[in-house]
């Protein structure tokens, strides 16, 4: 079996920053597109995981090249790439993550932007492109659990959805000695994962925020800095919650993830005068629907790993 100071991603175009390289008894394998995807949708799940002796890798599709960055935050890095590198390295150590994995792509922005259009942007890389190089993190890193967004990428933004297509090839494929076979040549076993989960939520807020939205006399589904996010859309879209996991006993690993992200607005919610007491319970858990095996009802799951 290939060990992890043997891994080299290069020949897949992929940038791996290593954290910690132990073989670990589990390992989950998460697919997002942006750097804070990691920490603001699941930094309690990966620090729970990650103390309980899991080992957790990210496989961030851009470094976030189109964010919307304060020019004063620029001061000492190149441009916006390097900032959010930087905030994706410092909130990787805070959780603990095993390691971060750069796909190499760019950026594509919200939909109808120039950035769609740039010959690098991630919606137009191949999706056979991308889901090699995730079949072969996946065969390379054998994880049990896969975790990306669900077929919306939870608002609509074109790279949350490029990610999830491209991560179900992927989950597919990894099995399959006959999908990329220059792979197997490369020393990559096939390996099939057991379980694939999205991120989810209750949708209760979201349709309290369209209620208010129409009081005011505006449309739910043109909200946000440009117009470009539609709440009953969202409401549409969003996947049942299957899978709750407990993260409350985090808290302080999840928050230090999140104000690493500083050029997106982490840190603290309401500038710190928010109590812990009730921090912990705000971020006490987060919730998942199992894709993969399909949810055929039953009780709540309390583990990405239950029953393997």
């Amino acid at each position: 079996m290939t060990t992890a100071p043997d891994l080299d991603f290069a020949p897949y175009g992929i940038d791996t920053l290593w954290l910690d390289r132990a073989p670990k008894p589990r390992t989950i394998l998460i697919a997002y597109p942006h750097p804070d995807d990691e920490s603001f949708g699941n930094g309690g799940t990966i620090a729970r995981y990650v103390a309980e002796g899991a080992a957790v890798h990210y496989a961030c599709a851009t470094r976030g090249e189109c964010g919307t960055v304060d020019a004063h935050m620029l001061e000492g890095y190149a441009d916006t790439a390097a900032l959010r590198t930087a905030e994706q390295t410092c909130a990787a150590r805070a959780l603990g993550l095993a390691a971060v994995h750069f796909l190499g792509h760019r950026d594509s922005g919200m939909p109808g932007t120039a950035d769609n259009q740039h010959p690098n942007a991630f919606i137009q890389a191949p999706l056979e492109r991308v889901a090699g190089q995730l079949a072969a993190l996946i065969r390379a890193l054998r994880p049990q659990v896969v975790l990306t967004f669900n077929s919306y990428g939870g608002y609509g933004h074109p790279d949350h959805i490029h990610i999830h297509y491209a991560t179900r090839a992927a989950f597919a494929a990894a099995g399959d000695p006959a999908r990329f076979p220059e792979q197997l040549a490369g020393g990559l076993a096939p390996w099939q994962p057991q379980k694939l989960y999205y991120p989810t939520f209750s949708t209760r807020f979201v349709r309290m925020a369209v209620a208010g939205v129409r009081l005011a006399r505006r449309d739910p589904r043109r909200i946000g800095r440009n117009n470009d996010i539609d709440l009953v859309r969202i409401i549409e879209e969003t996947t049942p919650v299957t899978t709750t996991v407990a993260c409350g006993e985090y808290l302080e690993a999840n928050l230090r993830a999140r104000a690493c992200h500083r050029s997106q607005g982490g840190g603290l919610p309401f500038g710190g005068r928010v109590p812990r007491a009730l921090l912990r319970r705000f971020f006490g858990a987060e919730s998942f629907t199992r894709a993969i095996p399909a949810w055929a009802g039953g009780p709540t799951e309390r583990d990405l790993f239950e029953g393997v």
